[in-house]
């Protein structure tokens, strides 16, 4: 069995042996190495250059070979290689020899249309806003003033009103809550008037998604009514059939106002399709 040292310890091996230090290996076991030395080692103290003989192999090591110098090339030289390596590439009409001047790279001009922004100005500083989604069939959103505590209860009324217009006991249904600005508190991007109609835009395509057939949808309270009426955004209530009332809070505290309310969500709910009522 045989086993291969590394250099290092090669060249331990080979000065401890040098130095007549008895060698730990045990030389029925084949281990071998390859000691390096220098070419040419430094003169005696009495100036006068000893020439080293290899030592022979002891214990299967032997001494490496030195390697040749490597020849530096006058400048000359480097440029006849270099012209004829050029001439050798030239000579093969499938090699293609890219130009080796710099590429000027020119400036291009490119115009890009801005995307049409939405007109909409006077919109209002901060937007609450709920709503009800019941079963896939009717969707309510409403205005909510931020003092109005009674959450509850214009969650109760919705409800009630849902399942007066389905007319069944709508067991699934769901909540959802925008508040702008919310958590945006940059004073720049607040007063942005198309970043409010993105986020109501937002906020009411997620819910068309998660319905089916001909929506029915209650716009309840003069700002998410004016909000959904801006060009650009009217376009997702195309293929629903709205009602426009007074929001929930308003129901909630003035009763008189529900028979109004009820009238005009089932003539624009279940009337010929129309997206004003």
């Amino acid at each position: 069995m045989s086993r291969e040292l590394s250099s290092q310890q090669a060249f331990q091996v080979q000065c401890l042996t040098q130095m007549g230090v008895g060698v730990w290996l045990d030389a029925s076991q084949g281990v071998s190495g390859t000691a390096f030395f220098d070419p040419l080692p430094w003169p005696m103290v009495n100036g006068k250059d000893v020439s080293v003989t290899p030592a022979a192999a002891v214990l299967g090591f032997s001494q490496a070979e030195p390697q040749p110098p490597i020849q530096k090339l006058a400048p000359e030289e480097k440029d006849q290689t270099v012209a004829s390596l050029r001439e050798q590439l030239n000579a093969g009409p499938e090699i293609v020899v890219e130009d080796l001047q710099p590429i000027e790279e020119l400036a291009v001009n490119i115009e890009v249309e801005p995307e049409p922004e939405r007109v909409y100005e006077n919109g209002p500083a901060s937007l609450d806003i709920r709503a009800y989604l019941l079963t896939d069939q009717l969707l309510i959103i409403t205005d909510v003033p931020r003092a109005f505590q009674d959450d509850d209860e214009i969650e109760k009324l919705a409800l009630k009103m849902g399942r007066a217009l389905l007319q069944q006991p709508a067991q699934e249904w769901q909540s959802r809550r925008l508040t702008w600005p919310g958590a945006l508190t940059n004073p720049h991007f607040i007063v942005r008037q198309d970043w409010l109609l993105g986020a109501v835009e937002g906020f009411v395509e997620q819910l068309l998604k998660l319905m089916s057939g001909t929506p029915k949808v209650v716009l309840a309270g003069s700002n998410i009514a004016e909000l959904l009426s801006v060009d650009g955004i009217d376009v997702m209530l195309s293929s629903c059939t709205v009602a426009r009332i007074s929001s929930l809070p308003e129901l909630y505290r003035i009763p008189e106002l529900r028979k109004e309310a009820w009238s005009t969500m089932q003539k624009g709910l279940f009337s010929a399709p129309a997206s004003d009522a």
